[in-house]
């Protein structure tokens, strides 16, 4: 573990600030800086002074801040593309636990190419490889350690803490809203979207950003009341929801929008929007 020299306080700079400070020594020793320059450079920028052992030590690979998070916090979870697609299933199907000292961020889902993709988005904002899907039973699953993603995903799922990973610019919304349609969105056999969750203001939240590329969603209206026995056809059995549910509806005239500006990464509702689309001569 890396060794700050101690405050009058004695008190370890927060983990943020080491990782900047660490950033930083890095960048200063490729301009040619010595040791000592270098520290007296950290402390010019954030009060706090660096062992030059420490820095010896960072420089050589021997220590880090970084402690084996690949992301070490909040305050440097960056936006991206593959962070917007994770939120956007986070609220429909993915889900996150804690176990012990495990902090898990997943998804299980029947459509395989759905779980692919998540894996491939999750693997990308963990900085590794795409995340390879398992078979369980009938579903695929995918499963990620870390606690930074834990912490902005964990119920319930604060919408202002998302919004500037979602709305950091336009294809970030696009994936956000992919994802939260890949995840909830049913396609029937008319072409028509019909997007559910349990959650009002996500179905609000949706709708908002839905608008920003013309299209026109109606509702939030309510769909199963809490207590509602439903029947689970894969499954076999009922079981009485805990919570009420509601939907979106895409009107016709706005599903060529949806095909161009966000469509799905699951094949069977892409494939069915498309045809319904040909069968119409709107695309």
């Amino acid at each position: 573990m890396d060794n700050f020299t101690k405050t009058k306080r004695r008190k370890i700079p927060p983990r943020e600030l080491r990782i900047k400070a660490y950033n930083d020594v890095q960048k200063l020793r490729k301009r040619g800086l010595s040791l000592t320059k270098i520290r007296n450079e950290i402390y010019r920028r954030y009060g706090v002074r660096i062992s030059l052992s420490t820095i010896s030590e960072w420089l050589r690979g021997v220590s880090s801040p970084y402690n084996g998070r690949r992301i070490p916090s909040l305050e440097l979870l960056k936006p991206s593309e593959d962070l917007s697609y994770v939120i956007g299933v986070r609220f429909g199907d993915g889900y996150v636990y804690e176990g012990g000292y495990s902090f898990v961020i997943g998804l299980k889902a029947n459509d395989k190419e759905f779980v692919e993709e998540y894996g491939r988005c999750l693997g990308n904002v963990l900085r590794r490889k795409p995340i390879r899907p398992w078979k369980n039973a009938k579903t695929y699953v995918v499963e990620a350690k870390s606690k930074t993603l834990y912490d902005l995903l964990r119920r319930p799922v604060d919408l202002k803490r998302i919004k500037k990973y979602v709305e950091h610019c336009k294809k970030c919304i696009v994936a956000f809203l992919r994802g939260l349609f890949d995840s909830e969105a049913y396609v029937d056999e008319r072409g028509h979207i019909y997007l559910y969750n349990t959650n009002y203001e996500v179905l609000v939240y949706a709708q908002r950003l839905l608008k920003r590329f013309g299209i026109e969603p109606t509702g939030p209206w309510l769909h199963k009341r809490k207590g509602t026995t439903k029947y689970d056809h894969k499954r076999g059995k009922r079981y009485k929801t805990n919570k009420d549910c509601y939907y979106l509806y895409i009107r016709t005239e706005g599903l060529l929008k949806f095909h161009r500006h966000i469509g799905f990464s699951v094949r069977r509702k892409q494939k069915r929007l498309e045809e319904y689309l040909r069968r119409t001569g709107k695309l």
